[in-house]
């Protein structure tokens, strides 16, 4: 992510938050500025344990209420306009708009975009497995990199999925 960029957010929000000071919006903008900081620093202790879901972006990527945006660790989802990309949002919608997730982080807490990383957990199902296993995402495999703490369940749900033909595997 461009430094500059990320530099005026933080600023930005450092301003907005001096001019919601003591009004209702206050503690909201702290959270949100708490969040971008840690994200910049890389510091996991200082982000999002739990967190309610705001909105479905796509299949792997979601708004969280507080602003931040999450992407899910170790998988893609077909983006807009390709097979199944529809398949895959809602089925995300399905199982996390509006509801309350718990995080757990990876070895990589964010991305270029300055997106956090996590495993989304609603009910005790990770979200990520559910999504490979369903052949609604697949596994993303960094070969230089220390596995993702899920490889293993992602790869199984995975060959489940390539076996039984499901979604990005009808024709493979």
């Amino acid at each position: 992510m461009n430094n500059k960029f990320v530099l005026v957010s933080v600023e930005l929000l450092k301003n907005l938050k001096e001019l919601a000071k003591g009004t209702e919006y206050e503690d909201e903008l702290q959270k949100v500025l708490d969040s971008r900081e840690a994200i910049e620093n890389n510091e996991i202790a200082k982000l999002p344990k739990t967190a309610v879901v705001k909105r479905v972006i796509d299949g792997d990527t979601v708004e969280l209420f507080n602003g931040t945006v999450l992407r899910y660790t170790g998988i893609t989802a077909p983006e807009e306009g390709e097979s199944f990309a529809e398949e895959a949002t809602k089925l995300n919608q399905e199982l996390v708009e509006g509801k309350e997730i718990k995080l757990e982080y990876d070895n990589y807490t964010s991305d270029k975009f300055g997106r956090i990383l996590a495993y989304p957990i609603v009910n005790g199902v990770n979200v990520s497995v559910e999504l490979v296993s369903k052949g609604l995402a697949e596994l993303v495999i960094y070969q230089k990199r220390k596995p993702f703490i899920y490889q293993a369940q992602l790869l199984e749900a995975q060959e489940q999925a390539k076996k039984q033909k499901l979604g990005i595997w009808k024709n493979s």
